[in-house]
């Protein structure tokens, strides 16, 4: 049915719920996960300063290497192969460019950026929009 589940973070509580869902379904399925954090280069490319640009990185860097090592601590208690990733990019496009036919996206409703939009968080919306891969979309809230 499924070759690997695919489970976005930005660190959230809300962003948890679907790692967790998506650790759940691993477990069951007995499949490998894929943790992944998108540094979005939108939030520091704009910045003039070399220096700041290198500082503000490396504050979304180390937020990712904690969300990933959360992660990772679920998975271990559900006994699930985890691969993490950390990379930079737009979060949407790096989620789908992971993704395969064979695999399934479990991701939160909203993350970080809260209600921003109404129904379904910008990143959400715009994975769904963006794959060909099944997409496993759960309440954030």
């Amino acid at each position: 049915m499924y070759d690997r589940v695919i489970l976005p973070t930005d660190g959230s509580e809300c962003a948890m719920r679907g790692v967790i869902e998506g650790l759940d379904m691993a477990q069951k399925l007995d499949i490998k996960a894929i943790a992944i954090y998108v540094i979005d280069r939108s939030e520091y490319e704009g910045l003039h300063h070399e220096s700041i640009k290198r500082s503000v990185k490396g504050g979304f860097k180390k937020k990712g290497k904690e969300a990933l090592k959360k992660v990772k601590e679920a998975a271990e208690k559900r006994d699930v192969e985890l691969e993490t990733k950390l990379i930079d990019g737009t979060p949407y496009k790096r989620i789908t460019e992971i993704s395969e036919e064979n695999d399934i996206i479990y991701i939160s409703t909203h993350g970080l950026s809260g209600f921003s939009h109404l129904f379904l968080g910008s990143t959400t919306e715009r994975v769904l929009k963006n794959t060909e891969t099944t997409v496993a979309v759960v309440s954030g809230r």
